[in-house]
């Protein structure tokens, strides 16, 4: 397991709780390489680009089939994607594990380097997260297939069975990535996006550029997570957010299911695979994994 620091600074406390965390996951006979950077700060990074772009290198290009766990989102990948070398990936595939601003390195593996990932939560998340969450990242990191992910509370506009390869990230920070060799294919996959702290007229801008740049051409369905303090400017003005969402993505006439637990909510993130193929039973809120991330 390696543990790197590639976008904002980790509080060391925060720190000090996910490795206690992610060590009783692991047990003691697995040992956690971490990155030199980890406790660095530079302004709103985990230090230089250089050095945060070193860290992912050392983790790609060590010879073991591990597992890459991002410490914390914040911002700073998109700098560092047209700087890292995804021959160092493709040679020793692993599986890296993060979400928010991981986002654009999920891509990033999947575009350039063929590697599937997975979107699900970070170290400093691990000590709230809801033990179900955890255990089934564990699940996918030993390349089992858990059972079928279901939205109890979701609702679905379109519905259908829809199959294809699952591209899960952040809206904004996929948002980011238009127009980038960066950005993931949607042409026959399957969506899923979360948004934090967002106001639904932004989620608003983000779908329309996503749609009108032809990004989601093709794509077979959407998942919607968590939409955390993506509240209206003034209460009870306007639409909110999933009401923006099913509006805008409705017009792609595919299957549009919301409420499945991943995203920022403190608690609950539930780890889904970038690149696998996955089956959306629309009807039934219900998201089917039909293939292991690792092997």
């Amino acid at each position: 397991m390696h543990v790197v620091a590639a976008s904002g600074p980790v509080e060391a406390a925060r720190l000090d709780k996910g490795m206690r965390s992610l060590q009783r996951a692991l047990g003691d006979d697995h040992p956690i390489e971490l990155a030199a950077n980890l406790l660095e700060s530079d302004g709103y990074f985990a230090g230089p680009d250089d050095e945060r772009a070193e860290g992912l290198h050392t983790a790609f290009s060590a010879p073991d089939p591990g597992v890459i766990l991002c410490a914390r989102g914040g911002y700073g990948l998109t700098r560092l994607l047209s700087r890292l070398d995804p021959a160092r990936l493709r040679r020793n595939p692993k599986a890296i594990v993060g979400f928010s601003d991981v986002t654009a390195l999920l891509s990033w593996a999947w575009v350039a380097a063929s590697v599937a990932t997975i979107h699900g939560p970070v170290l400093t998340q691990l000590s709230g997260l809801h033990p179900g969450d955890v255990a089934h990242l564990f699940d996918l990191l030993r390349g089992e297939v858990p059972p079928p992910i279901v939205a109890s509370e979701g609702s679905a506009l379109h519905g259908g069975i829809v199959e294809g390869r699952l591209i899960a990230g952040n809206l904004e920070v996929l948002r980011s990535l238009v127009g980038t060799r960066f950005f993931p294919p949607m042409r026959g996959n399957i969506l899923a996006i979360e948004e934090i702290n967002e106001a639904p007229y932004r989620i608003d801008r983000a779908l329309t550029h996503l749609l009108s740049s032809g990004s989601l051409r093709g794509v077979r369905g959407v998942l919607v997570g968590q939409l955390s303090m993506c509240e209206r400017p003034k209460p009870g003005v306007g639409p909110s957010a999933e009401e923006v969402i099913l509006e805008r993505l409705g017009t792609l006439g595919v299957p549009v299911v919301t409420g499945f637990e991943f995203g920022h909510d403190s608690g609950r993130n539930m780890a889904l695979p970038f690149g696998t193929r996955v089956r959306l039973r629309a009807d039934d809120c219900t998201l089917e994994l039909l293939e292991p991330v690792t092997r």
